[in-house]
């Protein structure tokens, strides 16, 4: 069976797929199922069987966890390009729960299928496990950040934002534009707050004149770096 191009480039475009050669992503490529979800629909559920592992082709997911108390607490958000759920491969039940933010195409890979592929594909074994890694420290970074004040949480996030979007050689306090990603009650819910809360620390960093923002608060203008790595530090 002939493997489709377009699933090909999105494999290839996945940190988890590099160094791979032309014959083992037409391999990947081959147990590869493309799916089309809407925005706010679900993948899978926390307590759901695992049984499979994403790729994100296109879209925003968020990924969520469902605490003790009715609360959820925001894990990641999965950006096109990136796999998610890689520790079903290795888990009875999912640990999280996930939400579509937008229209996406994702490509689901059963577990059974992918675990045998694993044990002839060496080097997609070690990606899966640097990509396990870096999730981990992803989370404890996470647990971290929600011991600070939502001040010093918000600053890390657009500290994070920064680096993430622009060049970093451009250092002090040059002026920096930045988009969110994401809505603001989204972003409180991954900084572990309230929209209220975020609205007022959003206002405290524009009356200290360290941040601007556009009307639609989806543009920040950084104005001060010195200051926002302050905040990060309290």
């Amino acid at each position: 069976m002939p493997v489709d191009d377009r699933t090909l480039a999105a494999l290839r475009a996945a940190p988890l797929f590099r160094r791979l050669d032309d014959g083992q992503l037409a391999r990947l490529a081959g147990i590869a199922q493309p799916r089309r979800i809407a925005a706010e629909e679900t993948l899978f559920l926390q307590g759901d069987p695992a049984d499979a592992f994403y790729l994100l082709a296109e879209g925003r997911i968020k990924v969520f966890k469902l605490l003790r108390d009715g609360r959820s607490a925001t894990i990641r958000h999965v950006e096109a390009g990136q796999t998610f759920a890689e520790a079903a491969l290795f888990h009875e039940a999912f640990a999280s729960s996930t939400e579509t933010l937008s229209d996406c195409l994702v490509y689901r890979f059963e577990k059974d299928v992918m675990l045998g592929l694993l044990l002839t594909e060496p080097q997609l074994a070690v990606n899966l496990l640097a990509a396990m890694a870096h999730l981990l420290g992803l989370l404890n970074r996470r647990v971290e950040d929600l011991l600070l004040p939502v001040p010093a949480r918000l600053a890390r996030y657009l500290l994070a934002r920064a680096d993430e979007q622009l060049d970093p050689v451009a250092g002090g306090d040059v002026p920096r534009v930045i988009r969110l990603p994401i809505r603001k009650r989204e972003l409180a819910a991954r900084l572990g707050t309230v929209p209220e809360t975020l609205s007022r620390t959003f206002d405290r960093f524009k009356r200290a004149q360290v941040i601007r923002m556009s009307n639609d608060h989806r543009l920040i203008e950084i104005l001060s770096f010195e200051k926002l790595h302050r905040l990060a530090q309290q």
